[in-house]
């Protein structure tokens, strides 16, 4: 009985318990890069040190960066509506929990000032599973996150929101595999999109084997009960 019952606790915990969260710190880049840095599994090195989803530098537009961590995948993409563009990670030579660029759009030719998230421009993170999405890290022109105006806005989802001043993060408790940062709101300013803090959410077909499971142990416990 008593095993039984450890092992029915330990298909609840199992149940009940969240994954653990995979920290992508897409600010976490030098040049030339350096250990602890954040790199993405595909792209090309480009305008002096960032990684790009293409070769900007021969003004070619186009592709995605992929960052895998903690078993969770996400790729990058960008959109912009006068045209072609590329995601780019801009590299910040100091970078720390303070300091630091992440991912942007790029849409121009030799233009290394267009890294950042601006007018007409959009990212789109997507996950190759279902997570849970708990924070998001955002930083300002100047590399940090007190370089925006008090009520400056960025469309998260398509919705205004206020971009994190002096703070540089927003807490969530969103669950989605499809997330998009965009220039807009009631107060526009650029950004970067600095790090994401997510965890896989069970598949249902998961909590319909655990239960499973629970109820065969029930079964067993009950037949051990009664009388021979």
């Amino acid at each position: 009985m008593k095993v039984l019952n450890l092992v029915a606790a330990a298909l609840l915990s199992a149940a009940v318990l969240p994954a653990s969260a995979a920290q992508f710190d897409f600010y976490k880049l030098k040049s030339p890069t350096q250990p602890g840095d954040f790199l993405p599994t595909n792209g090309f090195i480009c305008t002096g040190g960032d990684r790009c989803s293409s070769n900007i530098d021969s003004n070619v537009f186009g592709g995605n960066l992929s960052y895998t961590t903690g078993g969770i995948t996400a790729v990058a993409t960008s959109f912009y509506s006068g045209g072609a563009s590329s995601v780019v990670q801009d590299h910040e030579p100091n970078w720390s929990s303070t300091v630091g660029a992440g991912l942007g759009v790029y849409h121009k030719h030799d233009d290394t000032s267009d890294d950042n998230i601006t007018s007409g421009e959009k990212l789109t993170i997507t996950f190759d599973q279902v997570v849970n999405l708990t924070s998001i890290g955002l930083r300002a022109e100047g590399h940090n996150y007190t370089g925006w105006n008090t009520g400056d806005t960025f469309l998260f989802n398509g919705v205004s929101t206020l971009l994190p001043d002096n703070v540089g993060s927003i807490a969530l408790n969103m669950t989605g595999q499809v997330f998009t940062f965009a220039y807009g709101g009631t107060q526009a300013n650029q950004f970067y999109l600095a790090s994401m803090t997510a965890a896989a959410v069970p598949e249902p077909e998961s909590y319909a084997l655990m239960l499973a499971g629970l109820g065969a142990i029930g079964l067993a416990v009950r037949r051990r009960a009664l009388p021979a």
